[in-house]
């Protein structure tokens, strides 16, 4: 059974109060142990808060109300201590955070009783190297994401996959993306929707200039290199999880593989993949 909980909300947005309201009364009734982060103590009339590095050494799960986003932000930090993320959506969609603001209580109930299912994402790692050198080196959940950083300018890429030539597109930018992220930017870029459990990886240009570019499924390890062209001379970007953004210039090359890490998300009893699709995307609804 969990016994200390982290509470991590949404920077910055009022609208999660009554959500965080919710779970502090329950477990106050309940007794149980709690740290609560920034946000939620200033929501909360300013009661201690405790910062990131003490709830990875302190808290058994964490419970974050917001969206997706937020979720991400957290599994950050929060998954290379290995503490499971369970998420309460304050967002929109919110593919990742499975319990819905109206169904509270029951759910904190069950998997504080643990009556719940573990549901296992893989990472990427990303790393640019610019003249040889590493440079920068992050981790993301959802995608790697190469992008123009001017409006109207497109960005040349050569891209490489196990040392064999795959293309070179020209295009705003490209999605290197987990089957957690196929719901996300890939999705929106024309990508295929990937069943969590694939052991795949997706690759989608985006608004590419050949109709002929199109996206591509990949085994999971993969070993994706891509170089920004020396034609480029657009400002372009390297962005994980859509958190942290690393500027790359002509020359510079983005080495993605799969990560050690695992996000862990608790999910409540009912919840799986194939139902949270057709409630997010409006399957199986009649106008």
């Amino acid at each position: 059974m969990f016994k200390n909980i982290a509470i991590i909300s949404k920077n910055d947005d009022n609208s999660v109060k009554d959500s965080l309201d919710t779970v502090i009364n329950y477990l106050d009734k309940k007794k149980i142990k709690y740290f609560l982060d920034n946000n939620s103590s200033i929501l909360l009339n300013d009661k201690p808060s405790t910062n990131i590095e003490e709830m990875k050494s302190k808290c058994d799960i964490a419970f974050i109300i917001g969206g997706d986003g937020t979720l991400l932000r957290s599994a950050q930090y929060l998954s290379k201590a290995n503490i499971p993320i369970c998420g309460i959506n304050r967002g929109r969609l919110g593919f990742l955070v499975d319990i819905s603001p109206d169904h509270i209580e029951e759910n904190l109930e069950s998997i504080l009783s643990d009556n719940y299912s573990v549901d296992e994402r893989i990472s990427l790692i990303g790393k640019v190297i610019r003249n040889g050198k590493e440079i920068s080196k992050n981790i993301s959940f959802n995608d790697v994401v190469i992008h123009s950083k001017d409006a109207v300018r497109m960005i040349e890429m050569d891209t490489v996959l196990n040392g064999k030539k795959l293309y070179t597109v020209n295009a705003d930018g490209l999605v290197v993306s987990t089957p957690t992220g196929s719901t996300a930017y890939s999705l929106s870029c024309g990508g295929p929707i990937l069943q969590p459990s694939m052991e795949a990886l997706v690759m989608v240009p985006i608004c590419p200039h050949l109709l002929s570019n199109r996206p591509i499924v990949i085994g999971m390890n993969s070993v994706i290199e891509i170089k920004l062209s020396d034609k480029s001379q657009t400002n372009a970007s390297v962005t994980f999880d859509g958190q942290i953004n690393v500027p790359i210039e002509a020359n510079d090359t983005i080495k993605i593989t799969k990560g050690k890490i695992t996000l862990k998300l608790i999910q409540p009893p009912g919840i799986n993949f194939l139902s949270i699709l057709r409630e997010k995307l409006g399957w199986g609804f009649k106008p």
